[in-house]
């Protein structure tokens, strides 16, 4: 083994206190992995920068007070490298389901029970709980769990309405990919968030391409990584989808390339051209979105996202009540103005509370986000297409942040 590898081997191993095979281990993946010969000293130096990656990483760990393992041979959890380009809005699924059970339970509350997607709790005389449910049809009653406990305190997603607690219940039998759902009969949990950050990135050297990465849970709801900076990435990666999945300890792991002993030279790298390469197929102009709407509308709602530049022509700076969104009016250089209305064409864009905005009028901005498209309920007619704006690049920044006296027109914040 090269001697300057083993130093440093023996090094991470010391400080981490892991044993020292345990971390040999770790190098020799990484050797396998990337194909290296420890021959070549540039080689070697690549094997030590990835090494380096996950010892910073996994100190991280430590440093936290949480236990920490090399990691291994069989480790599904990989190290990406490249940069965070969009964060949508972390949506909590289970609240919308939430909302939909109370509308069921006031219109039908015999039918929604029946359908098995609530269980009463009533209180015993002696405190404990008396859980009621349909279940495949059948009426069950219990006072104690599987164990023979008592049921002595209620799910977190418990709710009261109209003096009456109630359980949200699983009442699907299969997941949506066919297998069967193992919650089914189960309290469903009092939250659900999801989101998706857009990275685009390369793992172990299998070229620079652009991926979803689905957080959920804890992860999604906590997600505090910036965009624009290159950062490393511990996460399961699924090449073939396009598709990145966080473990537990994702968001403590990360290491932003700037804080790095051996920092990779991004200097020279172009983020809008980094987008517009590895997006190419969500690329459209401004003058075409409404095509492009059209176009997506049939895809899986995770897909339909779009990449579009265009000149800030408004900017309305007060967020909305209902949901902290600021506007933008955005406009293609290219469209002709409009005498005859209200002057330029130009698109509104809802930008969220999470993505800055630090750049004034007449900026040149690239827009990360999705489409969407609303109905006028007076007239029956569709509105222009607006985008909901997960990522904002500034391609050319006039000025800062300001707002412009308002048109008239009633923002909504979205649709």
């Amino acid at each position: 083994m090269n001697e300057k590898a083993m130093n440093e081997v023996n090094k991470a191993a010391q400080i981490l206190s892991l044993p020292q095979e345990e971390v040999m281990t770790k190098w020799n993946k990484i050797v396998e992995d990337n194909t290296l010969d420890l021959e070549v000293d540039a080689e070697v130096n690549l094997g030590l920068t990835l090494f380096r990656q996950w010892f910073t990483g996994i100190r991280k760990v430590k440093e936290s007070g949480k236990e920490v393992k090399a990691g291994g041979g069989g480790s599904l959890v990989k190290n990406g490298f490249g940069v965070i380009v969009a964060v949508e809005e972390a949506r909590d699924f289970e609240q919308y389901a939430r909302n939909t059970l109370v509308a069921e339970y006031m219109r039908d509350r015999n039918g929604t029970y029946n359908a098995g997607k609530f269980a009463y709790a009533n209180v015993l005389e002696n405190g404990n709980y008396k859980i009621s449910q349909i279940l495949n049809g059948e009426l069950v009653e219990r006072t104690e769990n599987s164990k023979g406990q008592p049921y002595t305190e209620l799910p977190p997603s418990q709710m009261e309405i109209d003096g009456q607690v109630i359980i949200p219940i699983d009442e699907r039998k299969v997941m949506p990919w066919g297998d069967e759902n193992k919650a089914f009969g189960h309290p469903k949990p009092a939250h659900n968030y999801r989101r998706t950050v857009h990275f685009i990135g390369e793992v172990n050297d299998g070229g620079i391409q652009y991926w979803r990465i689905m957080a959920k849970d804890d992860v999604a709801k906590n997600w505090n990584l910036v965009t624009e900076q290159f950062v490393n990435l511990n996460l399961i990666w699924d090449a073939n989808k396009g598709e990145a999945y966080p473990v537990k300890d994702t968001l403590e792991t990360a290491v932003y390339n700037q804080d790095m002993e051996n920092a990779v030279d991004t200097s020279t790298v172009n983020i809008s051209n980094l987008v517009a390469e590895n997006m190419r197929d969500k690329v459209t102009g401004l003058i075409n979105l409404e095509n492009y709407h059209r176009e997506v509308s049939s895809l899986p709602q995770k897909a339909r996202i779009v990449v579009t530049d265009g000149n800030v022509t408004n900017m309305n700076m007060n967020p909305s009540e209902k949901t902290g969104n600021r506007t933008l009016r955005v406009s293609d250089i290219n469209a002709d103005f409009d005498y005859d209305n209200d002057g330029e064409s130009s698109t509104a864009c809802w930008v969220p509370p999470h993505v800055d905005i630090d750049f004034g009028l007449g900026s040149h901005v690239l827009i990360i986000g999705r489409t969407s498209q609303s109905t006028n309920q007076e007239t029956g007619q569709l509105r222009p297409v607006s985008i909901n704006v997960c990522g904002l690049v500034v391609l050319n920044k006039r000025g800062n942040p300001s707002s412009t006296s308002d048109s008239g027109e009633t923002n909504t914040g979205w649709f």
